[in-house]
């Protein structure tokens, strides 16, 4: 009896362990395949939503797949970081054959998924694959190059959006995604290097950072961000847009406040804990939607 309630705890610890690994709380990085579908004025249409979830379920798959596999290669380094020593691989609550196994069918499940949505959409998720393999094997070891890296992940994911409901590229999306995920990537290792006693013990790229390094870097890739999204609502195609800039402003500068005094650019996910945070953002959408889908205009016409 002792054996299978030793089996069925083995079961639950693996099973829990596997959730754990793809990350659930990290699928709100696949909401900005959604920016595609709000700025392109599809929010309500139908078809265009579907081929979105869609899209993002494709990205939460292949990357649940991924985060398996770097935690694999960094099976060691994880092991010596303050907090990524717990995760299922790093600990062994979840066995190096039984997580590639899982990885390989999230990553066959994304492919089919892709493929459905078009090759061109496909096209950009191997893209996306490809980018994630240099990262881990190569690229994530380069000083800027790293963090480089990371922003043009989300970039495509910005683009498999586009891709996903089939309408036009704007340049200005592509460049304030890349800036706006540069500036988090820099946060997060400015974050990494204040709680890790030995930084390049844990991640050895941070070695050939500072403090000051990353501090510049932050200041120039928020004034980046705030004058290109500021070009976008001056010439984006609706000079209206120009009345979201406080929020985008704000959002920027509040993300700059936190990282630096309660730390909490280690993962982005817990400015969405931070009320001023979240009030702007979703006063900054609720606008955006108002001005792109013209509100109050048609609230007008119903009225009258």
């Amino acid at each position: 009896m002792s054996r299978v309630y030793a089996n069925q705890n083995r079961f639950v610890g693996t099973v829990s362990g596997l959730a754990k690994e793809i990350r659930p709380w990290q699928w709100y990085k696949q909401s900005i395949l959604i920016l595609g579908l709000i700025f392109s004025e599809n929010l309500f249409n139908s078809a265009a939503v579907t081929n979105v979830m869609l899209g993002i379920l494709t990205f939460c798959a292949i990357a649940g797949a991924t985060y398996i596999g770097n935690d694999i290669l960094d099976i060691e380094e994880d092991r010596n970081h303050p907090r990524k020593k717990h995760r299922p691989i790093a600990s062994g609550q979840v066995s190096i054959p039984v997580a590639i196994v899982f990885a390989f069918l999230l990553f066959v499940g994304g492919l089919a998924i892709s493929w459905y949505l078009g090759p061109l959409f496909l096209l950009v998720v191997l893209t996306y694959l490809a980018q994630n393999a240099l990262y881990s094997s190569i690229m994530k070891e380069i000083v800027i190059v790293d963090v480089m890296v990371i922003a043009i992940g989300f970039v495509l994911r910005a683009i498999a959006g586009v891709v996903a409901i089939d309408v036009y590229l704007s340049p200005w999306l592509v460049v304030c995604t890349f800036l706006g995920a540069l500036m988090l990537a820099f946060g997060k290792r400015r974050h990494e290097m204040a709680v890790s006693n030995d930084p390049s013990a844990s991640r050895p790229v941070l070695g050939k950072y500072t403090d000051e390094m990353l501090d510049q870097f932050l200041i120039i890739t928020l004034s980046a961000l705030i004058v290109s999204y500021s070009l976008y609502t001056f010439y984006g195609g609706d000079m209206r847009m120009m009345a979201t800039l406080p929020f985008a402003v704000f959002a920027g500068f509040r993300y700059h406040f936190l990282i630096h005094t309660q730390q909490l650019g280690g993962d982005p996910k817990f400015l969405f804990s931070d009320r001023p945070f979240l009030v702007n953002l979703v006063i900054w959408g609720l606008v955006v939607i108002a001005i792109l889908y013209q509100f109050p205009v048609r609230l007008i016409e119903m009225i009258a």
